[in-house]
């Protein structure tokens, strides 16, 4: 598609209509073929905002899931001023077109399991979907909280939640169309990889990423071309999922008639849904408390020299993988006694070395995010799908075999400088030194 048809397109009055409607309250930004955005903070106000932008190269537009009170006077430091709800979108990542439909059903299957009618799902243009419900379904407080101040950690609980809700019908629901040795080829991973002591690891074949819900995150926007494929990130009627096919999404063959995120009137009905998510979150973490207490804690800063392999890599610089590794760096650094203080510092001069770095802005809120949850949580176990073996920092060392996670070999070598502390040097090493 060309320039003059993407024009075309976004200049359809049912078009713009739409994104107009959808974008109050909103950030909306619109991104170049590159895939790079436009200025933030925007919006847009008249249909003309709509074709000013597309004649600057903007192919796609972006919305944030938050709402706000004043979008155009955002900064780093005023988003729980500003932020007057939040929509929950579930953000289906998938290799395989297939994969996604069959991961989509289950997720609604979930939420309408939680008496969520408010479901709304939209293909994203590539190969995955989106999948949302409004922030008129969230409760306006909760626990004596406004829930507009809960967001992201409220949201992410509830993917979490949800992701542990539907597995055993996702999993077998993929066996149904595909088996394992089908699966782990069309996601070019080992057998061995899909495949645990338990039966299918489902999330390797499919995911929904909570870490990626996070303050002034954008998604595409319902009705938005997408610069890859030039297909419509076009809402779906979730019964029709299992009919729906890519080329529905062809621009020229688009009709504005479904909506997204449009309420019916239900204000509050994901009351269920949250209970249970926190519920689900305060036993998952009181298994992690109490398997913390069975470790050894470390006391001091631990230096870089006893850091792990893979957080060595990551440390290098990434290509891929680098808004996990900051989940992975916050947490292991955390948990090995730095200050927070250092911590900002060691992020940065990290993300310098990124291809290409991440913005300062996101670096600053996700710094911000972590320091106010005030409480240490591990990083992932060195054996979870998705991260160190998933973008490559995962070389293990003889030490590494020993340990399930990247905290447990900083306190290994933490306890052998201990041990070897006051110890008499031996003679043989005595005699190398002075060589």
């Amino acid at each position: 598609m060309d320039l003059r048809k993407v024009h075309e397109y976004y200049a359809r009055e049912d078009v713009q209509n739409f994104l107009l409607e959808f974008g109050k309250d909103r950030e909306v930004v619109g991104v170049f073929r590159n895939g790079s955005f436009s200025q933030r903070p925007n919006v847009v106000l008249y249909p003309n905002d709509v074709l000013a932008m597309v004649k600057t190269g903007v192919v796609e537009f972006h919305s944030s899931l938050e709402r706000w009170t004043q979008p155009m006077s955002l900064k780093q430091d005023n988003h729980d001023q500003l932020r007057k709800g939040w929509d929950l979108i579930m953000d289906v990542d998938c290799d395989l077109f297939e994969h996604g439909k069959i991961a989509s059903e289950a997720f609604i299957w979930g939420l309408r399991k939680h008496d969520i009618k408010n479901v709304s799902i939209k293909f994203t243009g590539g190969t995955g979907f989106h999948i949302g419900i409004p922030w008129e379904s969230i409760p306006n407080v909760i626990d004596y909280k406004p829930a507009a101040s809960l967001y992201p950690e409220l949201a992410r609980k509830m993917v979490l939640y949800l992701k542990d809700y539907v597995f055993e019908r996702l999993e077998k629901n993929l066996f149904k169309k595909f088996s394992a040795e089908e699966m782990a080829q069309q996601v070019n991973k080992p057998l061995g990889k899909i495949l645990t002591d338990d039966g299918l690891n489902a999330y390797a074949v499919v995911d929904v990423d909570p870490v990626l819900i996070s303050p002034r995150h954008l998604f595409r926007m319902p009705y938005s071309l997408n610069a890859k494929t030039f297909l419509v990130s076009l809402p779906i009627d979730p019964d029709r999922l299992d009919r729906f096919e890519r080329m529905q999404a062809k621009a020229e063959r688009v009709r504005v008639l479904t909506p997204f995120l449009a309420s019916d009137g239900s204000d509050g009905e994901a009351d269920m849904l949250i209970a249970e998510a926190l519920d689900w979150n305060a036993r998952m973490r009181k298994k992690e408390e109490k398997r913390l207490e069975h470790r050894n804690e470390i006391t001091r800063p631990v230096p870089i020299e006893r850091f792990p392999p893979c957080v060595k890599n990551i440390f290098n610089g990434l290509a891929d993988g680098r808004k996990r590794s900051i989940f992975i760096l916050m947490n292991f650094l955390r948990s090995s006694k730095w200050t927070w203080d250092d911590i900002e510092k060691f992020i940065v001069e990290w993300n310098k070395k990124n291809r290409p770095p991440l913005q300062e802005s996101y670096i600053r809120g996700q710094v911000r995010w972590h320091r106010t949850r005030n409480k240490e949580v591990l990083p992932p176990n060195c054996s979870n799908e998705g991260w160190y073996k998933n973008f490559g920092v995962c070389v293990p060392d003889e030490k590494c075999a020993k340990v399930k996670n990247p905290v447990n070999y900083a306190l290994r070598g933490m306890k052998e400088d201990e041990e070897n502390k006051g110890k008499p040097k031996s003679k043989a090493k005595k005699r190398a030194r002075q060589m």
